[in-house]
């Protein structure tokens, strides 16, 4: 009796603990195993939702979007690991040491990436279950040396790393999906019905307002430029000057670099700031045919010389600023109110940011009024003593050429889903820094610097352009070197109804030593060109 009770005791008690194993394996471990039995029947493929497309304005493609594959091996899983290496070499073309190495290591490693479908199934050939392949999104740039200082480029993982690419990152970027397959007891995968999807969420497409063929044209030139004049650098844009939209934005460097200087760049910008002091005097009363003693090429200011190219003698302001007098401009500035004077400056845009939809912009540097001298106002005048960046410079004369008004560069001209436009840009008016009687008024005065003074080498056969030159010492090692220079000009047309703004910029050119000899013919080429391929609309005219 004793041992019966014994047993079911025994009994009792297993039965308890089997309860509780049951309990404990279809409650409380209930979703640990649904997941390991999931993951030895199901198999989750993540589907890459495609990066949006990026076009010029007329629609032409500039950086697309391709579906790829990528190989990956997970060593532990083969079953011929001593042949793998040889397999893989043979199709990568990578040393077989280097996958010897990879797979002593047993942790998982990419093998290829970006590849074509024909290409994986080369791969998977191979026959090894320790080969896998992902989907993938291949970024593809059309003319990449033309547009890598703007458009950027991706990282391996599809995000934005430079240019636009990072600056509209959240706007192009897709959002990922998956699928899910059947696993059969051999490992091979199937679709199977009802299983969970998620369709991937392609990016938005954006179109910008460059201009394939300006851009081409000016790239080309500048390439040109920068081999012939022996330069460091290049750098040019042309705008609209009405919407402020940029047509094209191009940097060469000699030695391949893509970073965008015109916007992350600072430079003193020499002559081509004249213009500020030059609105501002003619605000003040002053008056074109004005006279004005050069004093033989050579002024004194606080025992500092101030000079001019050659001695012009008396001239007329508007002789001083068509062959770019440092001393007139320095003599009228002396009656100058110093705190009206940077405040105009900035109503150009100077020491300000611009507001470009681009990463890395620079603001410049304007001096305080409090804090300086007569000497560093007078050079301040003729664009010493303060820095710009190359769009500010431009859109300063932007609104010479739009009548007096200030617009916002604009880079994105939309933003599509699907192909409905979710965003527009339109012209942005940030200020009226003159009224268009004066604004017409500074235009002549910059026509005539193009038809009997500095700007001779920029004229355009057929229209009439306004425009400045500048030549700018830089400072090395905290002086003025007088072999390394920056020369600019800035120019538009037609001039009394401006098309297109150019600027050019060289940076450090050593066969020649002025704006006048270098950067102005190279406006007159690319203006050449522009005029040329837009001369319908003129004859229309």
């Amino acid at each position: 009796m004793k041992n019966a009770k014994l047993l079911n005791l025994f009994l009792f008690s297993v039965g308890i603990i089997f309860f509780i194993y049951v309990f404990y394996i279809q409650c409380i471990k209930n979703s640990y195993y649904i997941d390991k039995a999931r993951s030895q029947h199901e198999k989750k493929m993540v589907l890459i939702g495609a990066r949006g497309n990026i076009y010029d304005r007329n629609g032409l493609p500039l950086a697309t979007s391709h579906p790829c594959f990528s190989i990956f091996c997970t060593p532990r899983y083969s079953d011929a690991p001593e042949r793998l290496a040889e397999k893989l070499s043979l199709i990568s073309g990578r040393p077989e040491r280097e996958f010897r190495k990879l797979i002593e290591q047993n942790r998982f490693f990419w093998v290829d990436k970006r590849i074509s479908a024909r290409e994986r199934d080369v791969y998977l050939a191979i026959n090894d279950p320790s080969i896998g392949y992902a989907h993938d999104i291949d970024r593809q740039y059309n003319m990449p040396e033309v547009f890598s200082s703007l458009i950027g480029k991706c990282g391996y993982d599809n995000r934005g790393i430079e240019g636009m690419e990072i600056q509209l990152d959240k706007i192009l970027s897709g959002r990922s999906g998956f699928m899910t397959y059947q696993k059969d007891p051999t490992g091979e995968t199937f679709p199977y019905y009802n299983y969970p999807e998620k369709n991937p969420v392609p990016g938005k497409d954006v179109y910008l307002t460059i201009d394939f063929q300006l851009q081409a044209v000016l790239h080309t030139i500048l390439k040109e430029a920068v081999i012939e004049e022996n330069a460091k650098a290049a750098s040019g844009l042309i705008v609209d000057p009405a919407t402020g939209e940029i047509l094209a934005l191009v940097n060469i460097d000699e030695n391949g670099g893509e970073r965008n200087r015109i916007i992350c760049d600072e430079f003193e910008p020499g002559s081509t700031f004249k213009i500020v002091p030059l609105t501002f005097a003619l605000l003040n009363g002053h008056r074109e045919n004005e006279l004005i003693d050069t004093e033989g090429g050579k002024l004194k200011v606080r025992g500092h010389t101030i000079n001019d190219y050659r001695d012009y003698g008396v001239v007329t302001l508007k002789k001083a600023i068509a062959h770019s007098s440092n001393v007139a401009m320095a003599k009228i500035a002396s009656g100058f109110d110093r705190n009206d004077f940077f405040v105009i400056a900035r109503d150009f845009g100077f020491g300000q940011l611009t507001g470009i939809e681009l990463p890395g912009e620079v603001k410049g540097r304007l001096p305080l009024p409090a804090k300086i001298n007569d000497i560093d106002f007078a050079t301040v005048v003729f664009g010493q003593g303060l820095t710009v960046n190359m769009l500010q410079l431009a859109f300063a004369y932007q609104s010479i050429a739009n009548r007096g008004v200030l617009n916002k560069p604009i880079i994105v001209k939309e933003i599509r889903d699907n192909d409905k436009i979710s965003y527009r840009n339109r012209a942005l008016r940030i200020r009226r820094v003159i009224d268009a009687n004066m604004a017409q008024r500074v235009t002549d005065l910059l026509c005539a610097v193009v038809e009997e003074g500095s700007g001779a080498e920029a004229a355009i056969k057929g229209v009439r352009v306004a425009g400045k030159t500048g030549t700018a010492q830089k400072v090395i090692d905290g002086t003025y070197s007088n072999k390394t220079i920056i020369t600019t000009f800035i120019g538009f047309f037609p001039a009394d109804d401006p098309d297109f703004l150019i600027a050019i910029l060289l940076d450090e050119p050593k066969k020649g030593s002025w704006a006048s000899t270098n950067a102005a013919p190279i406006f007159r080429r690319v203006g050449q060109c522009v005029f040329q391929m837009n001369g319908h609309q003129y004859a229309v005219k």
